[in-house]
């Protein structure tokens, strides 16, 4: 068992967070626990304790990698000289694509029984701002006279459109066939929603 002295403050947050985020990659957050976490770091739950307030804390800090995650992916998109609703469609695609590769962590985002009722502190907002950032501007670049309490609602609904269909199909709740692959539903609902926005 390592002592704490063995790494520094920084250095024992990196470690807690990547050790959960190995362990959700085989298991739900609901089978966590901050017993599992601090064995796999080789260290006590004690030590673990002077870091976070409690397991929930530091599943919240773990989905704010997540998010940022996502966020630095998506700045790496090749889609600079792209149309708006091409760049969406990329950032939809991406979030399927993420979604079906690491479930353990896109589900723990949305996963209030583990998180708890607290609210959300204003450092894990502003990264869930980042990301919604990204559509709300390719939708200000396709209607520019919008105002920004409508570019924000814009984003919302699109989006949680978008997530929609990654949970049901997640979940194995989609009858898979040519008509209703995930990607060609998220593609359809891009296009269309975007077409009708844009004629309102």
């Amino acid at each position: 068992m390592a002592r704490r002295s063995d790494h520094t403050r920084e250095q024992l947050t990196e470690l807690a967070l990547s050790s959960a985020e190995q362990l959700l990659n085989t298991k739900p957050a609901s089978a966590l626990s901050t017993r599992q976490i601090a064995t796999k770091m080789g260290y006590t739950v004690g030590t673990l304790y002077q870091i976070f307030k409690n397991l929930p804390d530091l599943l919240l800090h773990v989905n704010a990698r997540t998010l940022k995650r996502l966020y630095e992916d998506c700045l790496q998109l090749d889609i600079k000289h792209h149309s708006p609703e091409d760049n969406i469609l990329a950032y939809a695609n991406l979030y399927l694509e993420f979604a079906h590769k690491h479930q353990g962590l896109w589900t723990l985002i949305f996963d209030s029984d583990v998180l708890g009722n607290e609210p959300l502190p204003d450092w894990y907002l502003s990264q869930v701002n980042s990301l919604f950032s990204l559509i709300e501007t390719e939708l200000k670049r396709i209607k520019p006279e919008s105002s920004e309490q409508e570019i924000i609602r814009t984003s919302c609904v699109l989006w949680s459109s978008v997530h929609g269909i990654c949970t049901l199909s997640i979940n194995d709740n989609l009858f898979i066939t040519s008509a209703c692959n995930p990607k060609e539903l998220i593609n359809s609902l891009v296009s269309n929603y975007i077409k009708d926005w844009t004629h309102q």
